[in-house]
């Protein structure tokens, strides 16, 4: 809905696939910001977000109500990040991928050794340009970029980024994957009934999406074990080997083997 009340749908549909990201970012984020922060999208984040320094960042945030500090797809010179989220002390820049890439890169590196202040350049890598923007509007606020995709390409694009160097000194960045955001969802404890429908149809919605992973294995014993008892272990298929031999060996004889 949000996606289609923000021009990022045709009025047609005829750009609406099961790809389309804004979709998912609407379809995600629009649900949670119904539930307050700290019960729902804060305490996915401060469990889900890497490095954990990070995500400690977001636990000290205490809000309830706080719709009205999301803004989607926020015009900007820099480009157009997916969310910012506003609050008193602290400025969330989120960037979300579904199936597609970064929009735009280079081989911009500001960690050459010995490098002068001079010959720091700015990059026009996607998440570098949104660090920017996060920096710019963040002002004295902390500030925290947080990348989502599938959870392989979280992790490339977080170390190819984070040895390059080239989100603003003042932003710190961090990932969570789809993976572990239902992951971190299924986790919660929501009293809420009303609130427990709307967790629940994003799980039922990222599921759908394939990005439920394999978390355990039940094995199931026929009866408790009791160490008291004594349990007989046995094979139904037995191999018998043999090597016994019936040729006997006459002293005094010869023998000629051949080839």
């Amino acid at each position: 809905m949000l996606a289609e009340i923000q021009g990022k749908i045709s009025r047609t549909g005829s750009n609406l696939t099961e790809r389309l990201e804004d979709n998912l970012t609407g379809n995600v984020f629009g649900v949670l910001r119904y539930i307050p922060f700290s019960a729902a999208l804060g305490e996915v984040l401060a469990n889900g977000v890497y490095p954990k320094s990070v995500g400690e960042e977001i636990r000290d945030i205490h809000n309830g109500f706080w719709a009205d500090c999301i803004d989607f797809w926020p015009y900007d010179r820099e480009g157009e990040i997916d969310a910012l989220i506003e609050f008193e002390n602290v400025m969330i820049g989120i960037e979300v991928k579904y199936t597609s890439g970064l929009s735009s890169d280079d081989e911009v590196t500001n960690h050459l050794e010995k490098q002068k202040a001079e010959e720091i350049y700015k990059s026009i890598n996607q998440l570098a340009r949104e660090s920017r923007i996060v920096s710019r509007k963040g002002q004295d606020k902390n500030k925290l970029l947080l990348f989502i995709a599938d959870r392989k390409s979280c992790k490339d694009v977080y170390v190819d980024i984070s040895a390059r160097g080239i989100i603003e000194k003042d932003v710190a960045f961090g990932y969570i994957s789809w993976q572990d955001i239902l992951l971190q969802l299924k986790n919660l404890q929501v009293a809420d009934p009303f609130h427990q429908v709307m967790i629940q149809d994003i799980i039922a919605l990222l599921t759908r999406k394939g990005f439920e992973d394999f978390t355990h294995m039940h094995i199931e014993a026929p009866q408790p074990i009791n160490e008291h008892d004594y349990f007989k272990f046995s094979m139904q298929n037995k191999v018998k080997l043999s090597f016994e031999t019936t040729l006997s060996i006459s002293e005094g004889l010869y023998y000629e083997f051949g080839g």
